[in-house]
């Protein structure tokens, strides 16, 4: 009974330091892409500045074209977490799987960046709203993954390089439960960012102005 409790502490405090390391490289990555912005050149700005009131002003005179934006996000969610999901079950991933978590972190922080940079006080407002629920839903499905990912890669790496026995077929049935569950959150997030945030910018839009 010690030997269990002392492997759940010794998995715990693991489980704890991991999560700090991804809270850690999350927020790098955010604040390397907020302030990313600022080393642009002044036509990049621009360009920013041109995408951003285009996306504002088809929102306030209800030109949002839903069904593309939908199939646009979801399936972008869809092919970055299917890469994950297949470098996890490879003993070389866990660089690219880390690369590819800061990157989402850093798109994040350059859309909140950007936002800030182009409405000023307003894009606080802006801002608020793209990071609550979508962003939100989004950094614990690839939190989860990640996780999962990470573990299945180092399993991967034992089972190869210190010749231990692994039970593959049940290790990929879970992760393969967990890419349907993080599939869901993002389903259930590029909705929100489709059909909710569009309309309650919409709102913000009509009470500003």
């Amino acid at each position: 009974m010690k030997k269990e409790m002392d492997k759940l502490k010794n998995r715990m405090k693991s489980s704890k330091k991991f999560t700090i390391f991804l809270v850690v490289l999350l927020l790098v990555g955010v604040i390397a892409g907020t302030l990313f912005i600022t080393i642009l050149s002044s036509s990049d700005k621009s360009l920013i500045k041109e995408y951003l009131n285009s996306y504002i002003s088809d929102i306030g005179k209800n030109k949002i074209n839903y069904l593309p934006l939908f199939c646009n996000s979801f399936l972008k969610e869809i092919l970055i977490s299917g890469a994950i999901w297949l470098l996890g079950i490879s003993i070389v991933g866990i660089p690219a799987i880390l690369f590819l978590f800061f990157k989402e972190a850093f798109t994040l922080g350059f859309s909140i960046g950007s936002m800030l940079f182009v409405y000023k006080g307003k894009g606080l407002l802006y801002a608020f709203f793209y990071i609550f629920p979508c962003q939100i839903l989004n950094i614990v499905a690839y939190g989860l993954l990640l996780t999962y990912a990470l573990s299945v890669s180092l399993k991967m790496i034992e089972a190869v390089f210190k010749h231990k026995t692994i039970d593959f077929k049940a290790i990929m049935n879970k992760y393969s439960k967990v890419l349907g569950v993080v599939l869901g959150l993002f389903l259930v997030s590029s909705l929100l960012e489709t059909f909710l945030i569009p309309n309650i910018l919409k709102w913000i839009l009509s009470i500003i102005k």
